[in-house]
Formats: structure tokens, C-alpha cells, sequence
């Protein structure tokens, strides 16, 4: 019996190899405990039978590779001094990163079914490019999972402690982004040393934190089109999710939310391509400063919190889909941003103020 599989799959591998006596159902199993992507890669290499084997795997997780940018805002950084901040806000989210991404949205999910335009490569880079186009040969995914670079635009770096959430179907509904100085009342800076936080934000502070908060967009839009992309061409997809390695905030789709999206996607052309067109930028954004917040659930304090709330449509009573405290966390710190953010939409409404 053994000798006649080992026959089947013609000089794959050295008939002595005991590796090569399992049942291809043995191995994908074996396989199937992988996950990771460029583990899956070298497999794919081992032999024809492998190949073929390779590619049945159905639960996928890989790392995008940092990409080094270091003039990547060259054309989105702006000049955040002066009067008129608002409109100035509003401009740089235009003319930065509204346009480009759209044309990606338009490009990844009407176009015909290519691994990733060219685009793609400006925010990731090749090999990421490459690893999609791998990916692309799997046609049975139902599970993937994504993690790419922490943002490494201008003005964001490790010292900066901030995380953010979306509300997002087939289109971004609300963003939010929440900045503390501190956790605990105490930060590290870079020189280890302990500093005490101010209780005033200074017009500096702001404007660099407002500033950060647009970036994230940015990045959070172009991941939503990422998103949209691999669910269109993995139709058994049950579950899709897209972080980052700083873990500062994911976009995940499953359950209903997922179907409904699937139906959009793969609904009539002519219904689907006039939503693609539009431009999608925030009809309001809004910015409340907090002092000092004590958690009680978590039992943690926050300082000098920035929470910054962007709205991509007209619809009242966005912020409810934020306020949820039976959500699933990752850790204890994702838990205590998330209870800041549902402990400021409850009882810090009245701070609350209209910057566009």
C-alpha cells in the first residue's frame, strides 16, 4: 500500500523518505499548523507534490516587511502654523492622501483580478508585493491575517502613545484616534528618564497630535482598500484582519459584517462603481482634550488625552459603535484605551469641539 503511494507521485521525492509514505491529507494538516506565509513559500519549493499540497492551506498569517521611507511625506506633510488650522487640516487630507488612495480603491477592487497594482508598492514595497502575489495562488483562504509596519510617517515614533479604531462596511464609516502623554501619570522618554506630564496641552502638542491623527487615516484608508481587495478575491474568506506591528489599532471583518460586504463587492457593476468613485473624506472632525481620566475598570490613569473623531457621512450617533465594553481585547492595554474612549463618549461629551 505504502509502496504504491510512494509510486503515485513519480520520483517527487526519495522513495525512502518517510515523509514522502504520509497521505497528502497527513501532510496538509502538517502543514495547515504553518501559517506563515514565507514558511509556506519554501514548502511550495520542496517538490511538485508539495506544491500542489501547499497551496490547499486555508488559514494564512505573514508579516510585511518594513519598508524605509524617508521622504514619504514629502508631498503629504503641511504647514500646521499659523491661522486657519482648520482649513489647512482640511486641505492636507485632501490634496495629501485622498486622491491616491481613491485611485488604488478603483484599481485593487473594479480592475480585473491581478496580485496587486504597482501602487501598492509606494506604501509596502516589493516584497510585499510579492508575498500578495504568492498569496494570490491559494484559492481555498478562509482565515488571513496581516501585519504590516507600524507608520513610520513624519512626526510618529516609538515614544508616541496613541491608538486608533474605525468603523468601517464596504466604505469608512467613523475614525478614532486617542492620544494620552501618560499611562499611570508617568512617561519614559527616550533618555529613560521619568517625567511628570503637563496638565495644559500646548498649541504645539495639539497640532502635532492632530497632525499624527490624519496620517493614521491615510494608512487606515489605504488598509480598508487592502481589505477590500483580499476578500474580493478569496470567496471563501470567513475572517480577514489587517494590524500592525505596533499594535496600534486593526481592521477585521467576519460573521455578518463580512457577508455583507462579499454581497457588495460582488453586486452589480453598475451599483457597485458609482460608491468606488466617491471621494472619501470626513464630513466633521472633532477634538476633545482631556486632563486627567481615571479608569476604574482597568484601574489606570491617563494623562493629557487627545481623543481626535472623524465622520465620513452625515448619519448621527456614529460614536455608538465605539462605545462597547463587550468587546474583545488583545491585552491590558488595548483595554484601557478602549474603556478611555468609552469613558470620554459617555461623560466627556460637553469637551468636545468642532475643528472642520
Amino acid at each position: 500500500m505504502m509502496k504504491s503511494i510512494d509510486k503515485s507521485h513519480g520520483g517527487d521525492a526519495d522513495d525512502s523518505s518517510l515523509l514522502n509514505r504520509l497521505p497528502d491529507e497527513i501532510i496538509l494538516q502538517i502543514l495547515g499548523k504553518l501559517i506563515d506565509l514565507k514558511t509556506l513559500c519554501f514548502c511550495h519549493l520542496v517538490s511538485r507534490r508539495f506544491s500542489s499540497i501547499v497551496l490547499q492551506v486555508d488559514t494564512i498569517f505573514f508579516i510585511a516587511p518594513l519598508l524605509n521611507r524617508p521622504n514619504s511625506d514629502k508631498n503629504t506633510s503641511c504647514d500646521i502654523d499659523g491661522g486657519g488650522f482648520p482649513k489647512k487640516l482640511f486641505w492636507f487630507l485632501i490634496n495629501g492622501f485622498v486622491f491616491k488612495p481613491l485611485h488604488l480603491l478603483r484599481r485593487m477592487v473594479v480592475a480585473s483580478s491581478r496580485p496587486l497594482p504597482p501602487i501598492i508598492s509606494s506604501f509596502y514595497g516589493e516584497s510585499f508585493r510579492s508575498a500578495v502575489s504568492f498569496l494570490s495562488k491559494f484559492r481555498g483562504v478562509r482565515s488571513l491575517c496581516i501585519e504590516l509596519p507600524s507608520s513610520s510617517h513624519r512626526g510618529i515614533d516609538k515614544r508616541c502613545l496613541f491608538k486608533w479604531k474605525v468603523k468601517f462596511g464596504n466604505r469608512i464609516e467613523s475614525f478614532l484616534f486617542l492620544s494620552p502623554n501618560s499611562i499611570c501619570g508617568l512617561h519614559v522618554n527616550g533618555n529613560g528618564d521619568e517625567e511628570h506630564d503637563d496638565t495644559e496641552l500646548s498649541n504645539d502638542l495639539f497640532k502635532q497630535k492632530v497632525h499624527i491623527a490624519f496620517q493614521c487615516l491615510k494608512d487606515v484608508i489605504v488598509r480598508h482598500r487592502m481589505l477590500l481587495y483580499f476578500v474580493k478575491e478569496n470567496p471563501l474568506m470567513e475572517k480577514v484582519s489587517i494590524t500592525d506591528s505596533g499594535k496600534r489599532g486593526r481592521l477585521s471583518l467576519s460573521g455578518e459584517r463580512l457577508a455583507e460586504v462579499k454581497e457588495w463587492i460582488h453586486s452589480a457593476s453598475e451599483s457597485v462603481k458609482p460608491q468606488l468613485n466617491r471621494i472619501e473624506v470626513p464630513v466633521s472632525v472633532s477634538q476633545c482634550y482631556v486632563p486627567v481620566l481615571d479608569m476604574p475598570v482597568s484601574g489606570y490613569v491617563m494623562k493629557g488625552i487627545t481623543l481626535v473623531v472623524m465622520e465620513m457621512n452625515d448619519l448621527q450617533g456614529g460614536n455608538d459603535g465605539f462605545i462597547n465594553r463587550e468587546d474583545g481585547f488583545e491585552d491590558k492595554e488595548e483595554a484601557a484605551y478602549s474603556e478611555a474612549v468609552i469613558e470620554i463618549l459617555e461623560k466627556h461629551k460637553g469637551r468636545m469641539k468642532r475643528l472642520l
